[in-house]
């Protein structure tokens, strides 16, 4: 399909893959194992390096991988906090964009994955951080972290803070977005073009006399696409938006229950019922 695809990305969600998946172990295969964490961490990286030189070698142009980000911040001012807080951007938000834009990977993050990692896994570090042609980002939510020595590295624990939650519990922190596409563009890609391919919410929407009103989600759309402006102005090559999702959808582990579409989907009946949020960006993209 190469002659037909204008741009490629080699994999969607690393993190989810690798930490969500074999460390906390909330997502396939499901289990909680550093050893096998650290080394999915590291292959999918690998994966992401072989993909881009076969397709190089095939001609394909405009090459580049969609990351997940999520904002980690300290759940207080103390120093044991903020250096929690840094340990987890370490693995979910500096892992994967800094192998591909500087050949390494986080000392913070290493000093927990090193020992378990592959042998000779430095000798991949070259082929995983040859130059993209672009970038997607997914960002939805902020997490707060604490200190937590007593628990397994990262010796951390997670909570939320006082803002709005989504139907997901994630905080609704459209800052978040803005902060990590300028922070992207200054630590590590520069002019590269950025894409936003996930942002969204999940909300128990309801049809009520054919209709389904969701303001919070119209909030939602219209906080991070001001976010996205603001980015804009900061000089982020900033190439596209893409909520997620159109339609509700089966939501990995949590099925059919957290619904992130713009139009409503009747599981029974697969009746579909455009969101007033879909109105009103359809009403938006639309104008003069």
């Amino acid at each position: 399909m190469g002659d037909r695809t204008a741009s490629i990305a080699t994999i969607n969600e690393p993190w989810c893959v690798a930490w969500l998946g074999h460390f906390i172990g909330r997502h396939a295969p499901g289990i909680a194992d550093i050893r096998a964490a650290a080394r999915a961490m590291h292959h999918v990286m690998k994966a992401h390096g072989a993909a881009m030189t076969r397709l190089r070698e095939m001609g394909q142009k405009e090459l580049g991988i969609v990351l997940n980000f999520e904002h980690a911040g300290a759940a207080s001012t103390r120093p044991e906090d903020i250096a929690a807080a840094g340990r987890h951007d370490a693995i979910y938000n500096r892992w994967f964009i800094e192998a591909i834009t500087k050949g390494r990977y986080p000392a913070a993050a290493l000093a927990g994955q090193a020992p378990h990692m592959p042998e000779g896994w430095q000798e991949d570090m070259a082929e995983s951080s040859q130059p993209i042609d672009r970038l997607g980002i997914i960002y939805y939510s902020r997490t707060l972290y604490t200190d937590a020595p007593s628990e397994p590295w990262p010796h951390y624990a997670s909570s939320r803070g006082d803002l709005p939650r989504t139907q997901m519990d994630w905080e609704i922190f459209p800052e978040g977005l803005a902060g990590f596409l300028t922070r992207l563009k200054d630590d590590y890609v520069g002019d590269l073009p950025q894409m936003v391919t996930e942002n969204g919410v999940a909300w128990d929407d309801r049809v009520e006399n054919g209709a389904v009103h969701d303001p919070e989600r119209q909030g939602f759309i219209d906080a991070h696409l001001d976010a996205s402006l603001d980015a804009l102005v900061a000089g982020v090559n900033l190439t596209g938006f893409f909520y997620w999702s159109l339609l509700d959808n089966y939501e990995w582990a949590f099925g059919y229950e957290k619904r992130f579409g713009m139009v409503h989907v009747d599981f029974d009946t697969l009746t579909r019922t455009p969101k007033c949020s879909y109105h009103a960006l359809r009403s938006w993209l639309t104008k003069d």
